[in-house]
C-alpha cells in the first residue's frame, strides 16, 4: 500500500491541513513553529512501530477549542486524521491469495481515525464472488439455492439466512460459517487483512534521538524493568538486537567473545555504510568497547559493567567518546542503528518521518543526506521529512516539497482570524519567510549548473551565500537596495576553489566577480588571484573593505553584536556561558575565530558550533526574532556597501 494523500484536522496548531499529496519522498519546508513537527506526529500515530505512542488525547486537541470540545469528545469524537492510500499490485495477490478473486472496485481506499482512537476504513468491494462461493460450497436444497442466487453481500445473505423461520443442515452450516469468519461483515474481514500485514508501519526518527556514548548495564536493566527508557536507551537496545543479544546477555561472561564478534560485524558494516554518505571526514572508525565499571566514576557508571560507543580517528590514532563526537555525527549514527533493526523487522514495508534531519549537519553533509536519502531510501521507502534549509531541498525532485505555514488572517474588520497550520500543494506561497529556503536552493543550483546568465557572484562556501540572500531581502523589505537580481550567486565550496572556478569560466561572456575572506594564511592567495587578470580589475572584491579592519571574513560584515545575538539565542546561552556585550581582544578582532574559541569552552551538552549554524537561524528566523537582533543595522549598512559595489559592476 503506496500512501498518496493526508489531511490533518484539530491537532495541536492544526485546525485543517486540508488535503495534501504524498510523493515517494515528501519534504515538508516552513519555518519554525509552523506545524511542521504536529504533521509528522499525526500521521506516526496512525501504525507506529512503537505500539504506546498510537493513541490521540484530549491534550492533543487545539487549546482554543477544547471546552467546547469536552461537550461531545465522547458521543461523536472528532476526526483528527484522513488519509488515502492506492492498494497495489501486491495487495491485490496477498487478497487473492486469502480469497481466490480481486474484490477491489476501486485501488483507493481511505482510512481516517478519531480521537476516540477508532480506525475507519472506506472503499468500494466487490463481494458478490464471494458470496456465491460460500453458497455454492454449502449443502443447500435447490429451493434454498434458488432464494440466496440474488443475494450480493455477506451481510445481505446473513439476514437472509437469520430471517428463514427454518434452515437445513447446510443452511445452518452457513449461517456458522459467516458469523465464524466474517462477524463484522466482509469490509472488516478485508480490512483486518489489510491492517495486519498490507499497512505499513510508520518509523518517526527526530533530531534530538541520538545514541548515548555510555551505557550503565545495571542501570540499563532497572530502567527496562520500569519501563523508563529513554528514546537513546531503545536505541542501543536496538543495537544489542541487531548483534543477536541482550542486557542480560551482556553480563554473562561466557558469552564475551561471541558478542565481541557481532559487535566487530556491526562495528564494520556501519562503519562502511555511513562514511558512504559522510563526507566531512572519511578517517574515522567506529567501536564498541564493553568493560567494567571504575567505582571511583560517577553513578551509575561505578557499578557492574559499562558498555561504550568510541570512535576511532585513524588520522590522529586516538579514540573519543562518541558523546565528543559533532552532533550532526551522532544523529546520523544512531539513525542507522535504529533504521537497520526496524528494517529487519518491517522489510520494505515501512513508511519514514525524518524530523529536521539535517538540522545538525553543514551544508556539505545536509547534501550527503539528501543523496542518502535518494539513494538507500526512496526506491524502497516513503520517505517525509521536515526541513528549512535550502541544502535539505532536492532541486531534481522540486515539486515534492509542501510548504507549511501558520496561517493569520484578517477579516474585513482588520480583526486577526487564526487559521493554523496550513500545507501548499505546490511549492508556492504567499509567506516570503517559507519561500526563501526555496529561492536559495534555486539560486544555489542555477549557479553550479552554470545555466544561469550572464552575472556570476563567486563565493566561497553556503554561509557566505545565505548571508547575502538574508541580508539582501532585508535590505528589499526596507525599501532599500539590495544585491541586483541578474547577480546569480555561486558557492565555490572552499576558497582554494575560488580561483579554480573564475580560471574555468573566465573569457566565457560572463560578468564574474569574486568575494573573499581577507586575512593571514588567506591573503597571499587573493592576492596572488587579483593580479592574475582573470577578473576584471577591481572584481575581486575582499570583506576587509565593507568591514573596515585588517583581517576579516564574511562574518565581520554581519558584526559582533549581531553574531552575538544569533548564537546566543541558538545555542540558549547565558550567564557565564554567553558570548559578552563586548567584543573580546584577540585573533586579530575576526568575529568567526571569536566565536568559536568561545564554543570550545563550552560545557559538552551544548551543540557543536559550526559556520552555517548562524545562518541557518537566520533563515528560520521569524519577524519578531530579527527584530531582536543586536547591531542589525550597521550590519544592514556593511552588506548594503557591498551591493551596490557590485550592482555597479552591472
Amino acid at each position: 500500500m503506496k500512501l498518496t494523500h493526508t489531511q490533518i484536522q484539530l491537532y495541536k496548531s492544526i485546525e485543517d491541513t486540508e488535503e495534501f499529496r504524498i510523493d515517494d519522498v515528501t519534504c515538508l519546508v516552513g519555518k519554525n513553529e509552523a506545524g511542521k513537527t504536529a504533521i509528522l506526529e499525526a500521521l506516526y500515530k496512525l501504525n507506529p512501530i512503537e505500539s504506546e505512542k498510537s493513541k490521540f488525547s484530549e491534550t492533543d486537541y487545539p487549546r482554543r477549542f477544547v471546552s467546547t470540545y469536552r461537550e461531545r469528545e465522547e458521543s461523536n469524537p472528532a476526526t483528527v486524521l484522513t488519509t488515502k492510500w492506492l492498494v497495489e499490485d501486491a495487495d491485490i495477490e496477498f487478497i487473492k491469495s486469502k480469497i481466490c478473486y480481486d474484490p477491489f472496485k476501486t485501488r483507493e481506499l481511505t482510512i481516517t481515525k478519531d480521537y476516540g482512537n477508532f480506525q475507519y476504513w472506506y472503499t468500494e468491494y466487490n463481494e458478490e464472488p464471494m458470496v456465491q462461493h460460500l453458497v455454492k460450497k454449502a449443502e443447500l436444497d435447490s429451493g434454498e439455492r434458488d432464494q440466496f442466487a440474488k443475494v450480493k453481500t455477506i451481510t445481505e445473505l446473513e439476514k437472509t439466512l437469520e430471517g428463514k423461520d427454518a434452515l437445513s443442515s447446510g443452511a445452518t452450516q452457513l449461517l456458522q460459517q459467516i458469523k465464524k469468519n466474517y462477524p463484522e461483515g466482509f469490509d472488516e474481514y478485508i480490512n483486518d487483512l489489510l491492517l495486519d500485514s498490507r499497512l505499513p508501519k510508520f518509523l518517526y526518527f527526530r533530531e534530538y534521538d541520538r545514541l548515548p556514548g555510555k551505557i550503565a548495564i545495571n542501570d540499563f536493566t532497572r530502567r527496562k524493568q520500569a519501563n523508563t527508557l529513554e528514546f537513546g536507551h531503545k536505541i542501543f537496545l536496538e543495537l544489542l538486537n541487531l548483534a543477536n543479544s541482550s542486557p542480560e546477555d551482556i553480563n554473562k561472561i561466557g558469552q564475551s567473545e561471541q558478542l565481541i564478534m557481532e559487535l566487530e560485524a556491526i562495528s564494520n558494516r556501519l562503519t562502511e555504510e555511513i562514511f558512504e554518505y559522510w563526507s566531512q571526514n572519511q578517517h574515522l572508525y567506529i567501536q564498541f568497547r564493553f568493560d567494567a565499571a571504575r567505582p571511583q566514576d560517577p553513578a551509575p557508571f561505578n557499578e557492574g559493567h559499562v558498555f561504550s560507543t568510541r570512535i576511532y580517528n585513524r588520522r590522529h590514532r586516538a579514540t573519543v567518546n562518541f558523546d565528543e563526537r559533532s552532533t550532526g555525527f551522532i544523529w546520523f549514527f544512531s539513525f542507522l542503528i535504529w533504521f537497520s533493526q526496524v528494517r529487519q523487522t518491517y522489510g520494505k514495508n515501512l513508511i519514514i518521518l525524518l524530523d529536521e534531519p539535517g538540522l545538525t549537519l553543514h551544508g556539505t553533509a545536509q547534501r550527503d543526506l539528501l543523496r542518502y536519502i535518494n539513494e538507500r531510501l526512496r526506491p524502497h521507502h516513503q520517505v517525509i521529512y521536515t526541513t528549512h534549509s535550502p541544502f535539505m531541498l532536492d532541486p531534481e525532485h522540486i515539486f515534492s516539497v509542501r510548504t507549511v505555514e501558520d496561517v493569520v488572517k484578517k477579516d474585513s474588520g482588520g480583526k486577526e482570524v487564526i487559521q493554523g497550520t496550513k500545507v501548499g500543494q505546490s511549492i508556492l506561497s504567499r509567506d516570503r519567510d517559507t519561500l526563501l529556503p526555496l529561492q536559495g536552493i534555486a539560486g544555489f543550483d542555477i549557479a553550479q549548473t552554470m545555466f544561469l546568465g550572464p552575472h556570476v557572484l563567486v563565493v566561497e562556501g553556503p554561509s557566505e551565500a545565505g548571508y547575502i540572500h538574508w541580508f539582501s531581502r532585508q535590505l528589499l523589505l526596507k525599501g532599500r537596495e539590495g544585491l541586483d537580481l541578474r547577480w546569480a550567486v555561486c558557492p565555490a565550496e572552499g576558497a582554494t576553489k575560488v580561483s579554480s572556478f573564475v580560471t574555468l569560466f573566465a573569457g566565457r561572456g560572463l560578468t564574474i566577480a569574486a568575494l573573499m575572506d581577507y586575512h593571514e594564511g588567506q591573503k597571499g592567495m587573493v592576492d596572488q588571484l587579483e593580479k592574475s587578470g582573470l577578473l576584471k580589475e577591481g572584481h575581486m572584491l575582499k570583506t576587509t573593505e565593507f568591514a573596515a579592519q585588517t583581517d576579516a571574513d564574511i562574518e565581520d560584515l554581519v558584526g559582533w553584536e549581531t553574531m552575538r545575538s544569533v548564537v546566543n539565542d541558538r545555542l540558549n546561552l547565558n550567564g557565564t556561558n554567553a558570548l559578552p556585550k563586548k567584543k573580546p581582544d584577540g585573533s586579530n578582532g575576526r568575529v568567526a575565530k571569536l566565536v568559536e574559541e568561545h564554543c570550545r569552552t563550552l560545557p559538552t551538552h551544548y551543540p557543536e558550533f559550526h559556520h552555517y549554524m548562524p545562518v541557518e537561524y537566520l533563515l528560520a528566523a521569524d519577524s519578531a526574532a530579527v527584530s531582536k537582533l543586536d547591531g542589525l543595522e550597521k550590519a544592514i549598512d556593511r552588506f548594503e556597501a557591498l551591493f551596490k559595489k557590485l550592482n555597479s559592476f552591472i
